[in-house]
């Protein structure tokens, strides 16, 4: 009689929960370091229905204190499909919470995997897989464990008057997903969703539980929230499942009222921090923690969410830069601190920027970054931009800094900062990097899926010798005019049969770069590797190999040059070659070709007693010239080409700072001096 109440009880809250204000406290807390975008679908989700939350990196910032998750009402720890998440180590922490009343909801497929290892598993009284999840028996991983259906399982099926869901049937974006997991709740808990359809090897077997312990409310689901079918069925599921939560929501709460930002107003050292605090009033405000964040305008700075400002180290980064600290009470409060950063040069030699734009598998750009380290220190300087922490790509600005840019994509085949998609017909790389290559920059992009980000796997075209290839292109297109690439032939494992690319061979006959041969893999083939037929003006580095391979008349490595850019395009994971030393070693050949034969760019001489910057630099149109003086006094800016005739000149009056545009779009191409006296 009292499980039958606790039924009606929920299927009467839900009803209700329709109506309440959506104003409940949550806490995301991403703990998928596998695949970090997978976090981004269950974002989208939560604001979709009506919701906010404050978002929390365990893997940068780790497990979250008591104190950091009994402010929120609820917490939603998301694993995604990382089987080596921090749910075990955080066990203490959450039995804590939940034990105070707090409510629960872990997302993911492998959680399970990370606190009991393969299926099957059974626990008891004691463990908090059973206590606080509500689980007694973990039975199987689809796909891992199943034979009927050895792809995986098809779809779930919901389990009628579970008072918290209403969605019939959960199906997927692929014919079966992967890696989710069957369990057997306990006694008390309940099934929300079970694995279907009636012939699989685990129909029945719970996927989404549902438990209360004292006043805590607890939701496993073991599924990944990116793998829906359609939009619409992950945010209805979504919507239903956070206001169940919602109508246990307290009713009144502190807004913050106010902000100040303190710790100091500037950064002199190269490369310095500066440690900043929020003071949020008034004192009992419900939610006193606060988003830290850099604003337009600024030059280039990191700051992490504990409020730590790091300056850029860049030449061109000096000046002032906005931080804003907002309040995650939806409030909207905030306060702006303006911070003066001084001193930052990268330094004398060839600069390198390593951008990581891989997020799945966020720590492989560090075999590059080894690669790179073991360069001469004296003649190489080198920075590494994440876009997976930035949440951004490197702006013109940034990249103008250096002489090449190696724009590292992994094995990362969705939503890529690499590229610019916002007009379908044109896909080319992001503004910023378009606007480096025009001026003459040198990128090497690199990876596995960034083609298939854009242009998928399936053959869906033929190249002129009757080839089926994935897609073609032609003069005109970013992928044929930059990358040099004829036609996107095909992925090694996808097309090749299952076997995956054994080697790559040099080409012997236009390969001027590197010398390595053959490229070996930490693994005996690769897998999905791209397949590429060359334009007629790009230049082949490295072909499939060996000669009995199914692509091995086609490229995986090409370089290209055209009037504006210069471009060497790497299909392959250069993270997974089979050493480390041979990964230095190729890192090594490409940079020191393109130090060795550098590209034509106007040249900076500066005054010793000036501190000068020009942005651009290569340009075509507008140079932005822009020096520091010691002193007030008058400075004469010329610009002159190499026979020493002043072709732009400008006399100011200036002290400190000063920034002049000359607009340089009617000279010929060419080098050009800048002298500032």
């Amino acid at each position: 009689m009292k499980r039958f109440f606790t039924i009606l009880y929920l299927s009467f809250a839900f009803v209700m929960a329709s109506q309440a204000q959506k104003d409940m406290v949550i806490l995301l807390v991403a703990d998928n370091d596998a695949a970090a975008e997978i976090t981004d679908s269950l974002r989208h989700a939560i604001k979709n229905v009506g919701y906010s939350y404050v978002d929390y990196d365990v893997n940068a910032n780790g497990i979250p204190s008591v104190d950091a998750l009994k402010t929120y009402e609820l917490v939603i720890w998301a694993t995604g499909k990382d089987f080596s998440n921090n749910l075990k180590e955080a066990q203490d922490t959450l039995k804590e919470y939940l034990d105070n009343g707090g409510m629960f909801w872990v997302e993911g497929i492998d959680f399970m995997y990370d606190i009991a290892g393969r299926a099957p598993d059974t626990f008891q009284t004691g463990d908090f897989v059973y206590d606080y999840l509500g689980i007694e028996t973990y039975v199987a991983q689809a796909h891992y464990d199943d034979g009927a259906y050895s792809d995986g399982v098809p779809m779930l099926t919901v389990v009628a008057d579970n008072g918290i869901c209403s969605v019939d049937t959960l199906t997927w974006r692929w014919s079966t997903m992967w890696g989710a997991d069957a369990f057997e709740p306990v006694s008390t808990a309940k099934s929300i969703y079970v694995m279907g359809p009636e012939g699989y090897d685990f129909a029945g077997k719970s996927t989404i539980v549902y438990n209360e312990k004292g006043d805590a409310k607890i939701l496993s689901a073991a599924i990944r929230w990116d793998g829906f079918k359609t939009v619409e069925m992950r945010d209805t599921l979504t919507a239903q499942i956070l206001d169940y939560f919602n109508q246990f929501s307290t009713a009144s709460k502190v807004a913050v009222s106010s902000i100040e930002i303190t710790g100091g107003d500037e950064i002199t050292e190269n490369n310095g921090s500066l440690q900043l605090s929020a003071t949020v009033l008034p004192e009992n405000a419900t939610i006193k923690t606060v988003t830290w964040s850099i604003g337009e305008g600024s030059v280039a700075a990191s700051i992490t969410q504990d409020g730590l400002l790091t300056a850029s180290g860049l030449d061109s980064e000096n000046g002032k830069v906005y931080v804003i600290a907002t309040a995650n009470d939806g409030s909207g409060v905030a306060d702006t601190a303006e911070i003066t950063i001084s001193n930052q040069t990268l330094g004398e030699g060839y600069k390198i920027l390593l951008v990581n734009d891989n997020a799945n598998g966020t720590e492989r750009y560090l075999d590059i970054d080894t690669a790179l380290n073991a360069l001469d220190a004296a003649t190489y300087k080198y920075k590494i931009f994440n876009t997976i922490t930035e949440k951004t790509a490197p702006s013109a600005k940034y990249l103008s800094n250096f002489d090449f840019v190696i724009w590292y994509t992994g094995n990362d085949g969705v939503n890529l900062y690499f590229w610019d998609v916002t007009d379908s017909s044109d896909i080319k790389c992001n503004a910023a990097l378009k606007e480096y290559a025009d001026n003459g920059g040198v990128v090497w992009v690199q990876g596995l899926d960034f083609l298939y980000d854009v242009f998928g796997k399936n053959y869906t075209d033929a190249n002129a010798n009757g080839d089926s290839i994935i897609a073609g292109f032609a003069s005109g297109d970013f992928a044929y005019d930059y990358l040099g690439i004829k036609s996107y032939v095909a992925q090694s494992k996808s097309n090749d049969g299952g076997t995956g690319v054994p080697q790559l061979d040099l080409d012997t006959e236009h390969n001027d770069i590197t010398t390595l041969n053959p490229i070996k893999w930490a693994y005996s083939t690769l897998w999905y590797a791209d397949a590429l037929e060359a334009t007629n003006n790009a230049k082949p580095l490295y072909y499939m190999g060996p000669n009995t391979y199914d692509f091995s008349l086609y490229y995986a490595m090409l370089y290209n040059k055209n009037e504006k850019a210069q471009f060497v395009t790497s299909t392959f994971e250069t993270a997974r070659l089979d050493t480390q030393d041979n990964i230095n070693e190729l890192i090594k050949e490409v940079v020191e070709y393109f130090k060795d034969h550098p590209i034509t760019s106007v040249k900076d001489i500066a005054n010793s007693n000036i501190s000068l910057n020009i942005y651009p630099n290569p340009t075509r149109q507008l140079v932005e010239i822009s020096f520091t003086t010691k002193k007030v006094e008058t400075v004469d800016v010329r610009i002159s080409d190499l026979s020493g005739k002043i072709v732009r000149k400008k006399i100011v009056v200036a002290g400190g700072n000063q920034t002049l545009n000359f607009d340089i779009s009617s000279l010929p191409e060419g080098v050009y001096n800048v002298n500032v006296a």
